[in-house]
Parts: C-alpha cells; structure tokens; sequence
C-alpha cells in the first residue's frame, strides 16, 4: 500500500486525547472523517489508527482517535506525521500529493543541486529539504519554485546569489 502525509501532529489539545494537526491535505473532509483510518509514522513504523472525531480550530485540525481519549496516551505522537492511503481518485487531473514532491531532483537555473528528501510542513509555507553537496532548505513558494513535474521525478527552482555554498 502507497501512503500520503496528510499533516503532522503538532501538539496536544485538553486532557481528553485531542490532537493538534497542521493538516496538509486538500481532502480534510474525506481523510479525517469518523471511522477513517490515519497512520501515525513512528519509530520507523506506520500505526494504524481510527478517527473518532475531527474539528477544525483556528486553522489547526483537531483529531481524536478511538481509544486514545487521554492525553498520557497521545503525548508521545508530538511531532509525528501522519499518513493515509493514496487515493488518487480525489486528485483532478495535473495535481499530485505533497509526498509526490520527495526523491525528485531538483535544478537551479538548469544546474543539478540535490534531491528532495523531506518536505516540512509549516503554516504559512512548506519548505523542500534538498541534500546535494550541502542540505538546503527551498520555501516551497512560486518566487523559487518554477516547475514540477512529478512524472520526471523533477523540480526546476531559480535561487537567489547566497542562497547555498554554490562552489
């Protein structure tokens, strides 16, 4: 089975095992929804969980999961990204998953630089986390970002002078 992040848990909400997601998922209805399943990508592993209820406050996702209605219980997934299964029914056509965006090299002005292994999840932009030569870190915003094609497994950017080590 194929997985897509769906967010990442950034806190905890109350007492009563609620979660505070910064979701990345233009489907929140569809991934959250009572009964779905979300996996919680943890010590390397993938925990299948089922949602017991969602709400959204101010901009955050609310999750409770069933039988997690404690916060000793969820504490421990602070951090954590969350996944579901790849439905790529949901997607029009040109439109692809964030997570689609790793393994994809990426090119300044034409010129090979790294490849995507992470992508950061933050409220007012995700960041690609490129390794090449050094790590660098690209908002994922159009004044960088130039071209995706997620076929080709490539991302064409155009860097501002200092924005890495281009030695």
């Amino acid at each position: 089975m194929e997985y897509v992040i769906v967010g990442q848990i950034v806190n905890t909400h109350g007492i009563k095992g609620e979660l505070k997601v910064k979701s990345s998922t233009d489907f929140i209805e569809e991934r959250f929804k009572k009964g779905s399943h979300i996996y919680i990508g943890v010590d390397n592993q993938k925990k299948d969980m089922k949602v017991l209820s969602y709400r959204i406050h101010k901009g955050h996702v609310l999750l409770t999961f069933q039988g997690y209605q404690d916060i000793n219980m969820v504490e421990q997934y602070k951090g954590c990204y969350l996944y579901a299964d790849k439905n790529l029914d949901l997607l029009d056509d040109g439109e692809y998953y964030i997570g689609d965006l790793i393994g994809c090299e990426v090119y300044n002005y034409g010129e090979f630089i790294g490849i995507v292994k992470e992508v950061r999840l933050y409220d007012h932009h995700d960041v690609l986390s490129v390794e090449g030569k050094e790590k660098i870190l690209i908002p994922y915003v159009e004044a960088f970002v130039k071209n995706e094609d997620i076929d080709q497994k490539r991302i064409d950017v155009e860097l501002i002078e200092g924005f890495y080590n281009e030695d």
